[in-house]
């Protein structure tokens, strides 16, 4: 079984949506391309990713300019993501969780 990463929106526009994250990485913005879009004004384009290795996941500024919080601490570089963990980006803020997951799941 692999492991998947849960946010749930808490604020913002994507309030109680769920969305499990399953891939190496995953792009948060307000473009159309990106893989998680929040139509927010405080979001670039290509605001941030989260990525994940091995068994960790990691949210990472695209930017110079992405506000990004974990926990309420800015994040400059690259930011943990435990169990959890609040994580704001633009006015939208989502908790992380893990779930376990099928291989098969994963390839989708």
């Amino acid at each position: 079984m692999a492991k998947a990463l849960i946010l749930t929106g808490i604020t913002g526009t994507r309030v109680g949506l769920q969305t499990a994250l399953a891939k190496r990485s995953t792009v948060i913005g307000s473009s159309p391309t990106c893989d998680i879009i929040l139509h927010d004004r405080q979001v670039l384009p290509r605001h941030a990713e989260i990525r994940q290795v091995l068994d960790r996941w990691f949210v990472v500024p695209l930017d110079t300019g992405s506000r990004i919080f974990v926990n309420g601490n800015p994040v400059t570089s690259q930011g943990r993501l435990l169990e959890g963990d609040l994580v704001t980006v633009g006015s939208a803020t989502f908790k992380a969780s893990l779930s376990e997951t099928s291989e098969r799941a994963i390839g989708r």
